[in-house]
């Protein structure tokens, strides 16, 4: 009798998580380290007498889990993983600035009073730096500016901190009315509000900025309604040179955190932990389905 057939699993090719509510797909994740589904069980197990092994063993509960190398982070695997609330910005040729509110008082921005407004320079977009800009009041009409982060320094005309506090202004931007002031080398301007302008000493505001992209995608974690969505996946490993696929479906999984390794000259690869359930309509937690080449 001729021995039968080896199965054997190779590599991974793709995770596709889906909703369970209409079964359509949020995305499909290609770029993978690797992926491992264990179900294991605790046991209770009998002694008694001098025998040192156990007269009986039986299974209690069974854990199942799955955990999966992920080497890209889409917008959903936030969603799932994180409870992540998503909202995006289209695509921008010129770049994006932000709405301006004030973090300390009420005077830096006030549309009468103080700093009503912040835009890009026309013309000058090629100046816009990504980053978090601070406006803080040294005077009733002058602003000092400074920036949290150097990252896009050198688009455009260069800019250079000023000192250790991360002030970006050789000296401070007077706010007129109605009028535009530059943040020099930025390509951001300030507009001062419609009236007799008189700000408080010491109050400050901020505004982000975004160069040029191809669209931004804005995620907010722990809020308080936060909820880990229960989804399915469909999990396959990569196809052999005999034709041999290997799929398993998982049918509700709930993702259990995600963390974002940022580490020196290295790729953030999170390490993603998730729980199987028991899925009562289908009476199982997941199925393989392996397919013998032809």
């Amino acid at each position: 009798m001729a021995l039968d057939y080896n199965r054997i699993v190779y590599g991974i090719h793709s995770i596709a998580p889906y909703r369970i509510s209409d079964g359509l797909p949020y995305g499909l994740l290609k770029v993978l380290g690797g992926g491992t589904m264990t179900l294991s069980s605790e046991v209770e197990e009998l002694f008694g007498g001098s025998n040192k092994f156990a007269w009986a063993v039986e299974a209690k509960t069974i854990s199942a889990e799955w955990t999966a190398t992920v080497k890209s982070m889409p917008d959903f695997l936030f969603e799932l993983f994180l409870g992540a609330s998503v909202s995006t910005t289209a695509a921008s040729a010129t770049g994006t600035v932000g709405t301006i509110a004030n973090v300390y008082g009420t005077s830096a921005v006030e549309a009468s009073t103080g700093i009503a407004s912040v835009a890009a320079k026309s013309g000058s977009e090629t100046d816009l730096k990504d980053g978090v800009y601070i406006v803080k009041v040294v005077s009733a009409t002058t602003v000092d500016v400074y920036s949290l982060t150097d990252i896009e320094f050198l688009n455009g005309n260069d800019l250079s901190y000023q000192d250790d506090d991360l002030k970006i202004t050789a000296s401070a931007l007077t706010i007129t009315a109605s009028t535009a002031v530059e943040i020099p080398n930025t390509g951001i301007e300030l507009t001062g509000g419609s009236g007799t302008i008189a700000m408080t000493i010491g109050d400050t505001a901020r505004f982000e900025v975004k160069s040029a992209h191809a669209g931004i995608s804005e995620i907010d974690l722990g809020a308080s309604a936060t909820t880990f969505p229960e989804h399915g996946q469909v999990c396959l490993a990569q196809k052999r040179a005999n034709g041999d696929t290997f799929e398993i479906e998982l049918y509700k999984v709930i993702g259990t955190g995600m963390p974002i390794p940022l580490e020196e000259q290295a790729f953030s690869i999170p390490e993603l932990s998730m729980r199987l359930v028991y899925d009562s309509v289908n009476d199982k937690v997941a199925t393989i389905r392996a397919k013998r080449g032809a």
